[in-house]
């Protein structure tokens, strides 16, 4: 692809993501859409969730504009679904108006998220794949050293490049999707939904991953490709790269101006180095 004339418009110049990559120490990565495609095991266990509780199946690339804001909100938006229509299917206040007014108490989307959530993780690596080029990608970032004074305890310091991953997925699933590619080991750190601070667009977690890692602000960006990365980002005034080929849509995207974008991981890990 044509980083710089994709369907999505224009995106930024591979000169210009150079230079952005090689002045940064800290690489935090989102999970879902952007270095694992999840879609595969995340729609079925929706779709197992939604049939126990007699609830319309859904598509899968449905599912994908369910995805963003944790798997509670996830539910939501599945339940909801079969209520209103898929355009107001990310307005989280709209969603929450459908669901109490066709019955579905909070309590009753913990049942149906319970359900789901052990389906997933019996399941959640069977059809689950990197994008290109990330296993690469993350190993070689977890190599890079630097000369540097560690500003902590953790082996990782201001001087080393290093990765870090923040989802709003819970641990246990993330962690077993790490385990199957053999990255557990290769981040700085990584925050989940229930191990972070605040999830995204909270940006705690990132907050958390510079006071680990001991390296300031101006030195780390957030890679993701929906639009609570983006606004995490936003939020911990930090730079972010948007990817406009994973699970976000770039009708909810665009309205974020996001300042740096790509198509994906694929189109710029070679400038990380």
């Amino acid at each position: 692809m044509n980083i710089q004339n994709s369907k999505f418009g224009a995106m930024t110049p591979r000169d210009k993501l150079k230079a952005l990559l090689h002045q940064k120490e800290l690489f935090i990565f989102d999970l879902d859409g952007t270095l694992f495609n999840t879609l595969g095991d995340l729609a079925p266990a929706v779709n197992y969730a939604m049939k126990q509780s007699g609830l319309k199946t859904h598509p899968n690339e449905d599912v994908k504009i369910f995805i963003g804001n944790g798997s509670m909100n996830l539910i939501r938006r599945a339940v909801a679904a079969n209520y209103v229509g898929m355009e107001n299917i990310r307005d989280i206040d709209k969603v929450a108006a459908v669901l109490s007014s066709n019955g579905y108490s909070e309590d009753k989307i913990k049942e149906i998220h319970k359900v789901y959530s052990e389906y997933y993780w019996e399941h959640c690596t069977e059809n689950t794949e990197p994008y290109e080029g990330v296993i690469e990608l993350v190993q070689r970032i977890a190599n890079i050293k630097r000369d540097g004074n560690c500003a902590n305890g953790n082996g990782y310091c201001a001087g080393n490049k290093c990765a870090a991953m923040l989802t709003n997925k819970p641990v246990a699933p993330a962690q077993k999707i790490l385990e199957k590619f053999g990255l557990e080991n290769s981040f700085a750190t990584y925050l989940c939904g229930d191990t972070t601070p605040a999830r995204k667009p909270s940006p705690a977690g990132i907050f958390e991953i510079l006071r680990q890692t001991g390296i300031v602000p101006e030195k780390a960006i957030m890679i993701g490709d929906d639009t609570p990365d983006v606004l995490a980002a936003k939020n911990a005034s930090i730079d972010c790269i948007t990817l406009f080929e994973g699970f976000g849509k770039a009708e909810n995207l665009l309205p974020l101006e996001p300042r740096y974008t790509a198509g994906h991981i694929k189109d710029f890990a070679e400038f990380i180095d």
